[in-house]
C-alpha cells in the first residue's frame, strides 16, 4: 500500500511541476511587452499648391497650401484650357519628388451624366513650360477612363511647376452637369 501512495504521491508531485512550467510559460508570452515612444512634430509642408496665373473663381486653397477645390468648365464640343491654374512649389533647399494619383470620381461610372465630357487632363509642366507628364480621365459613353498614377516627377529646390488644365464637354452635353474629381499627390 506504501508503494502506491508513494508512486501517486510522485505521480501527482510530477503532475503539479508540469502544469507549474506550463503556466509559468504561457504566463512569460502573455506579458511579453516593448516599448515604442514617437515624437511627432507638426512642420510646414516643404512642397504645395498655390495659386497660378489663371486661377479660376470659385476655387479655394488652404492656408497652409496642402489642399485646394478647383472650379473649372467645360463647353459642349470644345476644349477649354487652363494654361496657369495651379501651381506646385518646392520652398525646400533640397529637392523632392511627387506624383498624382486617382482617388475618386462622380458621377459614377454607369451614369448617363459621364457622358456629358469627354476628356477632363492634368498635364504637369516644368517651369520652363515643358511637359513633365499627363493625368487623363476620358469617357466611353457612360464609363470614365480613370488614369493610372503617374511616375514620380523631381520637383527641384525652390521650383514652381505648373498643373495645367483641359477640360472638354460632350458635343451634345447637357449645362449645368458637374463632375467631381479627387486627386492624391503624393510627396517625398
Amino acid at each position: 500500500m506504501n508503494v502506491r501512495r508513494t508512486q501517486f504521491r510522485k505521480s501527482a508531485a510530477i503532475l503539479i511541476l508540469l502544469s507549474a512550467m506550463l503556466v509559468a510559460t504561457v504566463g512569460a508570452i502573455a506579458y511579453y511587452s516593448m516599448t515604442m515612444q514617437p515624437s511627432i512634430t507638426v512642420n510646414a509642408a516643404p512642397v504645395r499648391f498655390a495659386s497660378g496665373g489663371d486661377w479660376t473663381s470659385g476655387s479655394l486653397l488652404g492656408d497652409n497650401g496642402t489642399w485646394v477645390r478647383l472650379a473649372f468648365k467645360a463647353y459642349p464640343n470644345a476644349t477649354f484650357i487652363y494654361e496657369d491654374p495651379l501651381n506646385l512649389t518646392n520652398v525646400d533647399t533640397s529637392s523632392h519628388q511627387f506624383r498624382l494619383r486617382h482617388v475618386s470620381i462622380t458621377p459614377a461610372t454607369g451614369n448617363q451624366q459621364v457622358s456629358n465630357f469627354t476628356a477632363i487632363n492634368f498635364v504637369v509642366k516644368n517651369n520652363a513650360g515643358t511637359v513633365q507628364g499627363s493625368f487623363n480621365y476620358t469617357t466611353t459613353i457612360d464609363t470614365w477612363n480613370t488614369p493610372s498614377t503617374t511616375t514620380w516627377f523631381t520637383l527641384p529646390a525652390s521650383a514652381k511647376w505648373i498643373i495645367y488644365v483641359e477640360t472638354k464637354g460632350a458635343a451634345k452635353a447637357n449645362l449645368n452637369v458637374a463632375a467631381s474629381i479627387q486627386i492624391a499627390v503624393s510627396t517625398q
